[in-house]
C-alpha cells in the first residue's frame, strides 16, 4: 500500500454547535487547503480525509477515506447542528471502521482530532470504557488522537478516554478561528515528523511505531516532537 496520511475530523453537530455553524465550516475548508498544500508539496504521499459529523439524529460521513483531490469544500448545508451528542457511538463506529482500512500497514499515518463542544447524552452502541480500550489500542500502532472542545470539563473528558492531545476553544467567531488555525499547524508539524520517519527504511518496525507513538504524544506541542 501506498504511504498514507489518514486525516480524520469527528465534528459535533448537536444543537449548542449552532451559534458556530458558520466558523465551523470555514474552519474545516481552511483545513482542506492545508491538506491540499501538503499533497502538492509531497505527491508521494497518498492523503486520504475523513470527516464525520454527528448528533442524535444521524452520524454523517461528508468524506470517508477519499483522496484530498477528490474532496470538495463543505457547504453550510453539509454541517445543520441539531439535537443531542453520542459522542461515543460517533468515535467508535469512525475508528473501527478506519482500522478495517489501516490494519498494521507500517505506511499508514493517522490522526484522529475531535471536535465537540459537550457532554457525551446519547450513545447506545459504545460505552466510554469500550472507547477508551480501542483509543489505547491505536495509539500502540502509532496513531494520533486530539480532543478539542469547548463549554465543557475538556481536559477530564480527554482524560477519561485516554487522549494525551487537548485543547480548549473559546466558542466564539475568533476562538474558533483561533483553534483551527492552531490544529492545522500542529497537524502539519505531525505530517512533517511522520514523513522524516517514514523515509528512514532502515528502522525496525518498533523503531517506527515508537517514533510514531511520541510524536502523536506531541501533537499540540510547540516544538518538533522528541523522541523519548
Amino acid at each position: 500500500m501506498e504511504p498514507t496520511v489518514f486525516n480524520v475530523i469527528i465534528l459535533d453537530k448537536s444543537g449548542s454547535m449552532g451559534g458556530i455553524r458558520r466558523q465551523a465550516v470555514d474552519g474545516l475548508n481552511e483545513t482542506l487547503g492545508g491538506i491540499r498544500s501538503s499533497h502538492k508539496n509531497k505527491p508521494e504521499f497518498r492523503q486520504s480525509v475523513t470527516i464525520v459529523a454527528f448528533c442524535g439524529c444521524e452520524t454523517k460521513a461528508i468524506c470517508y477515506d477519499t483522496d484530498i483531490e477528490k474532496v470538495a469544500d463543505l457547504r453550510p448545508e453539509d454541517y445543520q447542528p441539531c439535537c443531542t451528542t453520542p459522542l461515543y457511538d460517533a468515535i467508535g463506529n469512525t475508528i473501527s471502521r478506519l482500522h478495517q482500512v489501516t490494519g498494521d500497514d507500517r505506511n499508514a499515518m493517522v490522526s484522529v482530532t475531535i471536535i465537540t463542544d459537550g457532554y457525551e447524552n446519547a450513545s447506545t452502541e459504545f460505552s466510554g470504557k469500550a472507547i477508551k480500550a480501542l483509543i489505547d489500542a491505536y495509539k500502540q500502532e502509532g496513531w494520533m488522537f486530539a480532543y478539542i472542545g469547548a463549554d465543557h470539563d475538556v481536559e477530564s473528558v480527554a482524560s477519561t478516554l485516554d487522549i494525551d492531545n487537548v485543547m480548549r476553544f473559546d466558542k466564539t467567531e475568533a476562538g474558533t478561528r483561533q483553534m483551527f488555525i492552531r490544529h492545522r499547524m500542529a497537524r502539519q508539524r505531525w505530517e512533517d515528523a511522520n514523513v522524516s520517519f517514514m523515509e528512514q527504511p532502515s528502522l525496525s518496525m518498533e523503531e517506527l511505531l515508537e517514533r510514531k507513538r511520541c510524536a502523536s504524544r506531541a501533537f499540540f506541542d510547540d516544538d518538533e516532537p522528541k523522541q523519548s
